[in-house]
């Protein structure tokens, strides 16, 4: 039996958001062809330590705080982890990149102690990630700017597995801008059924 940790991190509300329905076919469609397996659920909106960031107030305590070991924990803990990561502003969301902060210690997720190159070796090489990304531009609109990419390359630093991400891009471009969320869906539900499929 394998367990997998869901991070739902959009700021639009749940009825709306494309990224987070997405992300919930996923798991659904995740069950049913892994019905043994334990599917966890965090929803970081809702993380009382998450709503402040690391900042000049709390940044000699941050790394330190109970909680970031226990983000840590749970994450060794698991076999598979999926994001949900809308692009807010070109970036990540704010309390997405808040729960990184604090998972992302020197000798816990990462370490330089026995590098021969000087390159990271990452410590959490018992996940396998599937990110799921939306954004209202389409794919390469934004050459300075692709927030799956980031998140890609934190991960494999991180020591992950990582598969290439579910992108559902130009969500606001004329012809889809007034499309439902469920027929946005439609348009990437095979790719989306075959990689829940076979995570």
């Amino acid at each position: 039996m394998a367990k997998l940790l869901c991070l739902i991190s959009s700021p639009i509300r749940e009825e709306l958001s494309i990224s987070t329905y997405a992300t919930n076919q996923f798991l659904d469609i995740y069950k049913k062809n892994h019905p043994q397996d334990e599917v966890i659920l965090l929803d970081l909106n809702k993380e009382k330590e998450l709503q402040n960031p690391m900042q000049a107030s709390n940044m000699a305590t941050y790394l330190q705080e109970e909680k970031n070991d226990e983000y840590i924990n749970l994450l060794k803990s698991v076999d598979k982890l999926v994001i949900a990561a809308p692009m807010i502003n070109f970036n990540i969301p704010v309390i997405l990149k808040n729960f990184l902060d604090r998972i992302c210690i020197a000798n816990k997720t990462f370490s330089y102690k026995y590098s021969k190159k000087g390159d990271a070796i990452g410590l959490l090489d018992n996940l396998k990630v599937q990110i799921i990304a939306t954004q209202g531009a389409p794919i390469d609109w934004y050459q300075w700017s692709s927030h799956f990419k980031y998140l890609e390359g934190l991960w494999n630093f991180l020591g992950a597995k990582v598969t290439p991400s579910i992108v559902i891009a130009g969500v606001k471009i004329a012809e889809n801008i007034k499309k439902t969320k469920e027929e946005i869906y439609a348009m990437y539900e095979k790719e989306i059924t075959k990689k829940a499929t076979e995570f």
